[in-house]
């Protein structure tokens, strides 16, 4: 089950670059892709396949700046990823099953003055734009710092990232396709065992001002749900 919440979070970071293209050292232009978009992307929606071995997945992906993301599959058919911000549900349509997980808590609590106030505090994840990444790796240009030629005509740059420390969980190297215009076409993790996942975008639209109801997901009724299916895996 984990790894659902693990494709949800590799998604998250995927889709955070957007800037004009100069010329920058391979750190500056992910830091300034990472501004751009927090800055300038309010919502995007896209064409997705993702690919660990011989698992293949596609769907349309939608997302609203900063936490609220929906992956609306086609394979598998009708299997659902979605998140406000607040709550995380996987549908699978198969197993006619809903793994629901809280990922942010809004907790009321009294200020230094006294005064009542909401804090929101998450959970597992706290996804903000290439944060993670520039922190957690070296950057650099793979190959080469000059612009070459995607599958579609479309200009791009690849980033090599590397692991500050080596880690078992997540990736210790990520290859990050970048249109030149700042928008990422592909990324390929490779995991400590070596495995490698790729996720590729297509056909993205932009700022199209999505409502923010997609992201309430309502599962179908005769569905059974499975509450905190991450939180809860180490209790007894």
């Amino acid at each position: 089950m984990k790894k659902y919440f693990f494709i949800f979070c590799f998604v998250v970071f995927i889709f955070s670059a957007y800037g004009e293209d100069e010329l920058l050292s391979a750190k500056d232009l992910l830091q300034k892709y990472s501004d751009s978009f927090k800055k300038n992307v309010a919502d995007y929606e896209a064409d997705i396949t993702w690919t660990q071995d011989n698992n293949v997945q596609k769907g349309k992906v939608y997302f609203k700046n900063p936490q609220k993301l929906r992956i609306n599959f086609t394979e598998p058919n009708r299997q659902v990823i979605c998140t406000n911000g607040y709550y995380l549900w996987v549908y699978i349509d198969y197993l006619s099953l809903v793994l629901k997980q809280e990922i942010l808590a809004k907790e009321k609590t009294k200020n230094s003055d006294g005064k009542i106030e909401t804090v929101v505090n998450p959970i597992l994840i706290n996804p903000m734009g290439f944060d993670k990444f520039l922190t957690s790796y070296s950057i650099e240009y793979f190959e080469t710092k000059n612009v070459s030629e995607y599958k579609d005509g479309s200009k791009v740059y690849t980033l090599k990232l590397l692991r500050w420390r080596s880690s078992k969980n997540g990736f210790n190297t990520v290859f990050l396709t970048i249109q030149d215009n700042g928008i990422i076409r592909k990324i390929e993790g490779i995991t400590a065992a070596y495995k490698k996942i790729t996720l590729e975008i297509d056909n993205l639209k932009l700022n199209s001002k999505i409502s923010d109801l997609l992201f309430n997901y309502e599962p179908p009724a005769s569905a059974n749900v499975v509450d905190n299916f991450i939180s809860n895996q180490g209790d007894s």
